[in-house]
């Protein structure tokens, strides 16, 4: 929008004025280096050295009639698998179907090799998956309720008691995950809706680390956040994958999915209809695959 309609450009970071010129005289990738402090290459911390190990999670012919069909794939410890498709291709609805939030019509889910039998979200959370949902705004976050209580809603199972609430280890732990995740927050009792979208989605993706998952779902994990906070999300993932979890990334930018992303997905009606290695990628070739326009060699 700033390059469609703008003459002039000034650019803020982190409440100090960095540089003004003419629209006319800078580019996407400037741009992006004055906000964030580094260049374009930089936002995409990709680990080559991370060890991408065995099967963590796998799905074999999930259908929900209507909505997606057939669909299988598996993702590995250590992996970040990215689905990338057009809008209404099927992608979150594959994932909420996953999760439980959906029913499925047919198929089956392991994880670590054991069937999860009669899938609900209750089950995906006792068997180790989390999910950060694309609308944070509506389903992810309770905007006037604090910050402690947005990031310990998952787990708090594991800190009851006949009914009751150990408080002091809910707030032991939020306040360890807010460290760990830089969120910042001048109080945990400060009310989500007050924090800005970064730290907002940092707190809810702390909100599932508590759960300790061994799969976490990340739909859409950087929509409706400023360049630097993306940065910050990518780092987490990243060194998520370095802890050894298996991580699935739904993105409809194709420069962040291929940033990111150890192998990709391609849906398109409810189907995968291809899938690509690291070093195939070509964001051309997917574009194709995601309009159905892609011939076979």
């Amino acid at each position: 929008e700033v390059f469609a309609i703008c003459d002039a450009i000034t650019v803020l970071r982190d409440g100090k004025y960095i540089d003004a010129m003419p629209i006319d005289n800078v580019t996407q990738d400037m741009l992006i280096h004055l906000m964030v402090g580094r260049e374009i290459a930089e936002l995409y911390p990709k680990d080559a050295n991370i060890q991408i190990g065995d099967t963590v999670f796998e799905v074999n012919g999930l259908t929900r009639e209507g909505v997606f069909t057939d669909v299988n794939f598996k993702v590995r410890s250590g992996e970040i698998l990215g689905f990338c498709g057009l809008m209404g291709a099927g992608r979150t609805e594959i994932m909420q179907g996953i999760f439980g939030i959906d029913k499925i019509s047919s198929g089956t889910m392991k994880i670590h090799g054991q069937v999860i039998k009669n899938p609900s979200t209750k089950k995906a959370i006792q068997n180790k998956l989390a999910m950060v949902t694309e609308d944070r705004l509506r389903k992810g976050a309770i905007h006037k309720l604090p910050v402690r209580v947005n990031v310990s809603l998952a787990y708090l199972d594991s800190i009851c008691s006949w009914g009751f609430i150990n408080t002091k280890k809910e707030i032991k732990d939020c306040n360890k995950m807010i460290k760990s995740m830089d969120i910042k927050v001048a109080d945990i009792e400060q009310e989500l809706g007050s924090l800005s979208g970064g730290n907002q989605q940092k707190a809810i993706i702390g909100r599932w680390l508590l759960t300790q998952p061994d799969v976490l779902i990340l739909d859409e994990p950087t929509r409706g956040i400023d360049i630097g906070a993306k940065s910050e999300v990518y780092k987490i993932i990243s060194s998520l994958a370095r802890q050894g979890k298996a991580i699935i990334i739904v993105s409809s930018e194709l420069p962040e999915v291929m940033g990111i992303s150890d192998r990709i997905l391609v849906v398109r009606h409810g189907k995968i209809v291809a899938e690509k290695e690291r070093s195939e990628f070509n964001e051309e070739d997917l574009m194709k695959y995601a309009f159905g326009t892609h011939k076979p060699q």
